[in-house]
Order: structure tokens, then sequence, then C-alpha cells
């Protein structure tokens, strides 16, 4: 399977997000609906372990695919489901829980993990329970989470991860998070890479001009 080391796609998002919604609108709904018209067929099982307001989700299933996913956070979960004709696929848990719901091999599997800078302390992959804090914490539960994943895939399922580097400005001094390249390592043990994709938005948001698929199939 070959891909394009650089695409571009519009920005906008085609679904109105909910009252509750802050900044976690990673991609496009356009993003994903390539992904599905150029790596995958109708009727492929899709899945996004960390489903967020459903956008993998909305588009598998508009395409015609089946759609899986797991999302933490209940009030997203609810929001997510109620939308969702296939309801029943989207497990309201934490995805290092994976294997726990019998899914089944999986053709696609398409996400944008939470994201934690560096210098934070509380880790989104774990509710923000300060007894696992710190980055650190954040790839070692990153890595767990992704060995579950490639558990559910068949042999030739690609993995796409939309990812991007951080930076945050202080009045003092930047901290830059190079979140892309630590997600990689944290899926060398399980994964080999075999493309990163620049996306460029073809009407960009302000400060956004593109953003990073990356490509894995399993070792």
């Amino acid at each position: 399977m070959s891909y394009a080391s650089e695409i571009t796609i519009p920005w906008k998002l085609e679904r109105k997000a909910p009252p509750f919604e802050g900044n976690d609108i990673k991609y496009p709904e356009g993003l994903v609906r390539h992904i599905l018209e150029n790596y995958s067929n109708e009727g492929d099982k899709v899945l996004d372990p960390f489903a967020g307001l459903g956008t993998t989700l909305f588009v598998a299933e508009e395409m015609k695919r089946v759609p899986y996913g797991i999302e933490a956070e209940e009030e997203k979960y609810e929001w997510v489901a109620a939308q969702l004709e296939n309801w029943m696929n989207l497990i309201n848990s934490d995805a290092a829980f994976l294997e726990e719901y019998n899914f089944p091999k999986m053709d696609v599997v398409i996400t944008s993990p939470p994201y934690m800078p560096k210098h934070h302390k509380w880790n989104p992959l774990y509710g923000r329970d300060p007894d696992y804090a710190g980055y650190n914490e954040y790839l070692n539960r990153m890595e767990f989470i992704f060995s579950k994943i490639s558990n559910i895939m068949k042999k030739q399922t690609p993995l796409f991860v939309q990812v991007d580097n951080l930076l945050h400005q202080t009045k003092s001094k930047s901290i830059f998070t190079p979140l892309v390249h630590d997600i990689i390592n944290c899926l060398k043990p399980n994964f080999i890479q075999t493309n990163k994709i620049k996306v460029n938005w073809g009407n960009p948001k302000k400060d956004y001009p593109y953003t990073n698929l990356l490509v894995f199939k399993k070792r």
C-alpha cells in the first residue's frame, strides 16, 4: 500500500460541536474521509480508540463502514452515542481495557490521542489521577494502550495517528514538546512506521497551517 508524503485537505468542521466542547477538535471530517476513501472499503470495521467527539465514527458510518470506538469521558461518550446509528459499538471506558469488550479484528484504525505537554503534571490518560502524574507516565500508558490496539488489528490493517508537536510560550521562555517523535517511539515496540504525511489545511485556522498523520503497520 503506497501513501503520499504530503496532501492538502480543506479545514472545515461539518458537525456542530457540543456546548461543553473546548479546544479538543484536532481534525476535520475531510481528513477521515480522505483516509477511508483511499485505504478502506465499504463494510470495513473502523476503530477509533480515543473517540472524542466521534469524528472518525460519524464519517465511517456515513461512508458505509462499521464504526467502533472507546471514549473515557462520559459527557463526550453520551453526546456521540446519542447521534450514532451504531451506538452499541461505542464503549464508555479507558482504551487500556480495549480487549475486555470483544471487539472484532479491525480493518482500519484512525485516531488522534489526547495530547499532553511535557511540562504539565496531570495525565489525560489517567483522568488526571495525581498518582500517575507526569509526561513519562503519559508515554508509558500510551505505549501500553497501543500494544492492546495491535492485538485487535488484522495483519494488514493500517494504523493512522494524527498528532502535533506542542509549543507553549511563557513570558520568559518557550517550552517545546516533541510529541510526534515521542508518539512514534511509543509505538515502536508493536508497530513499524510506514509513512509520515504532512497534511496541509487548504484554508487553515490561524496558527495551524498543517498537521501530521503518522502511518504504521503491525510488527
